[in-house]
């Protein structure tokens, strides 16, 4: 019970004293580690990452019209919404087998300004976030034409997964040289 011959100023005073005592402390603050963030993507059997702004869509390869007189990576022109692009086997453009459209093949639309490109990809494993600090890896010793466009790469779960560059690619004066 409250003495009647303190003022309330006092007594409110001595409340928040009281609670500053015995109150418990805030949580340990962590700093988290920085995160990178990219879409997961598979040519072949490598696994590369892109970053999230070098990519405006990704969809089903719809159809499309062959152009003669290309190189066979190739595929053709096809309407991606009002917008005609150049679709690109990415994978055999590096040498490999040419995407075999099933239900996990997908097209990548560059992000890049000046190119209405898109490339053809196995397969499209969504997002991906990677410790920057503790899953960074060197990729020096790695030998595969995909890899002039990788420009760093992390280790996660045993998957080596290369950071891939769409702007060194779309400024690649092979990549741009389409004519058979």
């Amino acid at each position: 019970m409250v003495a009647p011959h303190l003022d309330p100023l006092e007594l409110l005073q001595r409340m928040q004293e009281h609670s500053r005592r015995t109150a418990p402390g805030l949580p340990e603050q962590v700093q988290a580690a920085p995160l990178w963030s990219g879409l997961g993507f598979r040519v072949a059997d490598l696994q590369l990452v892109t970053p999230l702004d070098h990519v405006s869509e990704v969809l089903p390869c719809p159809a499309y019209t062959m152009v003669p007189g290309t190189k066979s990576w190739l595929k053709g022109v096809a309407n991606v919404r009002g917008t005609l692009v150049t679709i690109v086997d990415l994978p055999q453009y590096f040498g490999k087998n040419p995407v075999r459209l099933d239900e996990r093949a997908r097209l990548l639309v560059l992000n890049i300004p000046g190119v209405s490109t898109a490339l053809l990809v196995n397969e499209v494993v969504g997002l991906r976030h990677f410790d920057m600090e503790q899953e960074k890896r060197d990729i020096s010793g790695l030998d595969d034409p995909a890899m002039v466009h990788v420009t760093g790469a992390y280790l996660r779960e045993n998957v080596l997964w290369g950071v891939f560059d769409m702007q060194s690619l779309a400024e690649s004066e092979t990549f741009r040289h389409v004519a058979a």
